[in-house]
């Protein structure tokens, strides 16, 4: 898939967790990054990127998470 043919794009985290946007009565909260990245093979989304992602908390510690980004075309 070339990134121009890209129309839906969905990101997970280890960070934070939505509900799947494909099937709502699905909630991705207990699930891993893999499991969640999996969840949207399984809805016809291929894998763009997974890397990591590094922010603050409120005390000024810094909080690193696991992220995906996954398309559709």
């Amino acid at each position: 898939m070339k990134l121009q043919d890209v129309k839906e794009v969905v990101e997970v985290s280890s960070s934070f967790w939505k509900t799947c946007k494909y099937c709502s009565a699905l909630k991705l909260s207990d699930d891993s990054v893999e499991a969640q990245v999996n969840h949207y093979l399984g809805h016809g989304l291929k894998l763009l990127h997974i890397g990591t992602q590094s922010s603050r908390t409120a005390e000024g510690e810094i909080w690193l998470s696991t992220v995906a980004v996954l398309g559709k075309n």
